[in-house]
């Protein structure tokens, strides 16, 4: 009985060290650990990003943006790509103009961030509408949101 139960444990620890392991696929989509050199952190226009982007803005608290949600991202820019700086995490910075629900263009700035998601894993995003951004959440004019 208990022999079997540490047995799934251990099976189960293996799985999970395997993971980290295991290099990563970097391709448009998923970019997360790198041993090898290859890049960190998916482009600012991958779909994921993109999507990423979309649903912080969604997840936001209703009255912050008043509503809108973003539609769409156009004139998508990389502003700055930092690796192995103060931090050892990746950090690209990325610029553009989201279209909003209420038919309004708004400037965006967005940060994805190596490590940043889920337990550490993958990568996340930090979004922030520049003149909407009322209660300075990501600073002055989105300050840590761009970079420095």
């Amino acid at each position: 009985m208990h022999f079997a139960r540490s047995a799934r444990l251990i099976l189960s620890a293996l799985a999970v060290c395997t993971a980290f392991v295991v290099p990563s696929v970097a391709d448009e989509n998923r970019a997360y650990w790198s041993l090898s050199g290859k890049k960190r952190l998916p482009d600012c226009t991958a779909s994921s990003v993109q999507s990423a982007v979309a649903g912080s803005v969604a997840r936001a608290k209703k009255d912050y943006y008043g509503g809108r949600t973003i539609l769409g991202i156009n004139e998508i820019r990389e502003v700055a790509y930092h690796v192995n700086g103060v931090s050892p995490l990746a950090r690209r910075y990325c610029t553009g103009e989201a279209s909003l629900s209420d038919g309004s263009l708004q400037h965006l700035h967005y940060l994805i961030e190596e490590n940043a998601g889920f337990v550490g894993v993958s990568w996340n995003v930090e979004t922030c509408l520049a003149p909407l951004d009322k209660w300075h959440v990501y600073g002055a004019h989105c300050s840590t949101a761009r970079p420095h």
